[in-house]
């Protein structure tokens, strides 16, 4: 690539762009949506690069020369990489098998691999995750049923424009509740709702006993893949019970649930596990050798 690479903010104008060459070239990883890369953006300051039907994003959080590893064409991925090895350091993150392979092929001996077990993808089966059918399930069947029993009556609606900002009201309080203690997605959640339409969110609000409790929002990956990315539950163990609704209110095409990755967070690696995931995706961390 002659010209330098310049780096821009992820403003809602570039939805299209983002999600025309994610799904032109069947990129799959919740990361790259632009839904996740703009509700984001600030935590892990996130800028954006274009080439030609390629994509980079810088990941400034994780240090100055740190990116995902190109979105695109096997040509723009390339451009991409050659404009980044004038560097002395350089780090590629949310690389799958297929990513690793292809810096092996195209670079080879240029960068070394860390296997990131902390940013492995939960994968769930939809179905299996409505019917939980078998002992395996036993404890989910269990915890499902005691969340269901914590109210009288419980009511869910679907997120909308008229009532998105009971959902920032839930995640407030959620995030007050929790402090320091917490997951740090309450402001990316945030973020996320208060462009519930622009970034075309699917979720539900939850009332145990007329009272707002829980909701969860995420996106569509492909028509048949859901990223569950936020999930703010109020009650005491009404978290499974929440979920198993919400998975039930999803249209039929979705089959696969994507749950994201547990950051090496301890309670959340055991509660991933305890649902039984179908997948975990491997990712990788790649950089260049010095």
């Amino acid at each position: 690539m002659e010209r330098p690479l310049i780096f821009d903010s992820i403003s809602l104008s570039l939805k299209d762009r983002v999600e025309s060459v994610r799904r032109e070239f069947g990129n799959t990883l919740y990361v790259y949506t632009f839904a996740s890369l703009y509700a984001w953006q600030e935590d892990e300051q996130y800028e954006i690069c274009f080439c030609k039907d390629a994509f980079l994003v810088k990941n400034g959080a994780e240090g100055e020369n740190a990116f995902l590893f190109p979105c695109g064409s096997e040509n723009g991925k390339k451009e991409l990489v050659d404009a980044l090895l004038q560097y002395e350091t350089l780090d590629f993150y949310c690389l799958t098998d297929e990513d690793k392979a292809f810096l092996e092929k195209e670079y080879p001996d240029r960068f070394e691999f860390t296997e990131s077990r902390n940013e492995f993808i939960y994968l769930f089966d939809r179905d299996a995750q409505i019917a939980l059918e078998g002992k395996e399930y036993k404890k989910q069947r269990h915890q499902i049923n005691i969340g269901k029993a914590s109210a009288k009556e419980w009511k869910t609606e679907r997120l909308t424009e008229a009532n998105v900002e009971r959902a920032i009201k839930i995640n407030q309080a959620w995030a007050e509740r929790k402090g320091n203690n917490g997951l740090a997605d309450a402001e990316a959640a945030r973020r996320a709702l208060e462009h519930f339409s622009e970034l075309s969110i699917f979720g539900l609000i939850f009332q145990a006993d007329g009272k707002d409790t829980a909701y969860v929002a995420g996106f569509f990956i492909t028509p048949d893949t859901f990223d569950l990315a936020f999930c703010k539950v109020l009650g005491e163990r009404q978290d499974f019970f929440v979920r198993w609704e919400f998975f039930r209110s999803l249209p039929q095409e979705v089959k696969k649930i994507d749950s994201e990755e547990d950051l090496g967070i301890e309670g959340l690696r055991i509660n991933k596990l305890s649902r039984h995931p179908n997948e975990l995706r491997r990712i990788w961390k790649g950089s260049l050798k010095l």
